[in-house]
Order: C-alpha cells, then sequence, then structure tokens
C-alpha cells in the first residue's frame, strides 16, 4: 500500500474512531460518571499500549526518558484527557454527540492560533481563510435551535462552557506535549502519559463508585467499555501512523472529520437526528480544520 494512501486511511480511522467513542460513552453516562469512564479508558487502553510498545522493543526508551520528559508528558495527558475528555464527555449530555464533536474542534483553532502567536508560524491568506470558515461553522452551531432531543436554555449553555473548556484544555495539552514527544519514540511516549491519566483520574472524587458501577453494570454495558478502552489504544496508534504516513496537514485535518461521522451514527443509533443547521456548521468547521493544516 502507498505511504500516503496508509496516511490517509489511518486518518479517517482517527475520525471514526472519536465518532464512535463519543457515541458509546454518550450510551454509558446513565450508568458512570464522565470521570469513571475516563478512568477505565486511561487505564484499559493504557495497559494495551504498554503490551503494545514493550511488543515493538520501545521498553528502554520508555525506562530511560528524562525527568522533565516524564513531568511534561504526565502534566499534558493530565490536563488534555483527565480534564479535558471528562468535560468533553459531559457535554454531550447538554449538546448531543455532533453538536459536541463539531465545537470541540475549537480545539486545533486554538492551538493554530498560539503557533502563531507563541511559535510566530505564518499567517497565510488560505489561513484566515480557514479560521474564518471554523469560527462561522461554530457560530452556526452555537446559534442553532430546535435540535432534535436536546436541551436548550440554561443546559444549553452549561453544555458550551464545557465543550469550550474542553477544547482549551485539549489545545493547552498539546502545546505542553510537543517538546517532550520530540524526546522519545510516538508509541513509547503514548504509553507512558496515557496510564498517568487513569492514575489521577481514579484518585479525584467524581470517579468514587466506578468500581461498583461496573459491577452492578450489564454485559452489554460491560462491552461497550471494553471497546472504548481498545479504541483509545488503536486511535493513539493510527494518529501516529496518519501523521507519519500522510504528514501533519492531512493527518490531522483527516483525524478531525469525526463529527461527520457522528452525524449517521447519533442518527441510527441515539434517534437523534441533528438539525439542517448542525450539519452545515459541521461540515464548514471541518473544511476550515482542513484548511488550518497547509
Amino acid at each position: 500500500m502507498h505511504e500516503l494512501t496508509l496516511g490517509v486511511l489511518a486518518g479517517l480511522g482517527c475520525g471514526l474512531n472519536w465518532a464512535v467513542t463519543s457515541l458509546l460513552v454518550r450510551t454509558l453516562l446513565a450508568r458512570l460518571t464522565p470521570a469513571g469512564i475516563g478512568a477505565v479508558r486511561a487505564t484499559g487502553g493504557g495497559a494495551l499500549l504498554i503490551a503494545m510498545a514493550l511488543a515493538a522493543g520501545e521498553g528502554p526508551a520508555m525506562l530511560h526518558a528524562p525527568l522533565w520528559v516524564v513531568l511534561s508528558l504526565g502534566i499534558a495527558i493530565v490536563i488534555g484527557m483527565g480534564i479535558g475528555d471528562s468535560l468533553f464527555f459531559h457535554s454531550m449530555e447538554d449538546l448531543g454527540v455532533t453538536r459536541a464533536l463539531t465545537l470541540s474542534l475549537l480545539n486545533p483553532l486554538l492551538t493554530t492560533l498560539t503557533g502563531i502567536a507563541i511559535y510566530r508560524e505564518p499567517l497565510t491568506p488560505l489561513r484566515l481563510a480557514a479560521i474564518a470558515l471554523v469560527i462561522g461553522g461554530l457560530g452556526l452551531i452555537v446559534s442553532g435551535k430546535g435540535e432534535d432531543g436536546v436541551p436548550t436554555g440554561r443546559r444549553a449553555r452549561r453544555g458550551l462552557r464545557l465543550v469550550f473548556l474542553a477544547a482549551a484544555c485539549w489545545a493547552l495539552g498539546a502545546t505542553i506535549v510537543k517538546p517532550a514527544l520530540l524526546e522519545v519514540p510516538v508509541l513509547a511516549g503514548t504509553a507512558l502519559r496515557i496510564p498517568m491519566a487513569g492514575v489521577v483520574l481514579w484518585l479525584i472524587p467524581w470517579s468514587r463508585g466506578t468500581v461498583a458501577a461496573v459491577r452492578e453494570s450489564t454485559p452489554s454495558e460491560r462491552w461497550r467499555l471494553g471497546t472504548i478502552c481498545l479504541l483509545n489504544a488503536v486511535g493513539s496508534i493510527m494518529f501516529t501512523v496518519a501523521i507519519r504516513s500522510g504528514g501533519v496537514a492531512i493527518g490531522n485535518a483527516l483525524a478531525s472529520t469525526s463529527p461527520l461521522f457522528a452525524i449517521p451514527l447519533e442518527i441510527l443509533f441515539l434517534n437523534r437526528r441533528p438539525s439542517p443547521r448542525t450539519i452545515a456548521g459541521a461540515a464548514l468547521t471541518v473544511v476550515g480544520i482542513a484548511c488550518l493544516g497547509f
């Protein structure tokens, strides 16, 4: 298979992976808290990643990683996955899967603006147009009315606050982790950082009762939880392949297609139909994110 084709497929796989993960998490929120789901997801996915890293011979790289690298990886994953993902999962209760996924794409926009402001990355006409598309798409969704089964008023405003805070956490985590990942192989770095999020999530008050809730869960719910753990590990690897084989621009752009996958999934499995405004906003935002990478 051609290297670029592999990168494109891996990037699309990342988008589908995150859409399916979000959908599965949404179905478990009646049983488990977002923090509890995150703790199980980080622990299970982290264990799989450690096994993969050891099988790939990256154990020595994990053991000999500098202290500052380990600390940076830990801080970044706690902010991004521990806090950011938990806030995002909670926002889906108020916004629905498609709206929350699309609004969370504020994350790459914030990362781009940070790169322009701090790292002096170029601000090209295409990037300006991309920023306008993203803001326009997000604006369509924020101002949208009449979403099937989605709360309005106070709950909708709470959902917006949560998803925007999640995007800010993801952007901050990505900024912190970038220098550290240059010092260790990507698989080794991922295997180091994801279990750290699990440790922290198990210690916070909002994950209390998770073990008991898992014991009381149905076999179907346990299968879904196990699938989330597997998707966490597989998604990390697919993202690495997308970046390495397709390049940063293509990999990031295709990995941001999750809202487009979420639209049919939400209709089929949650019986919730996004409004035309939400679908249009999702399409505009994804196109804008794709252009940001070039």
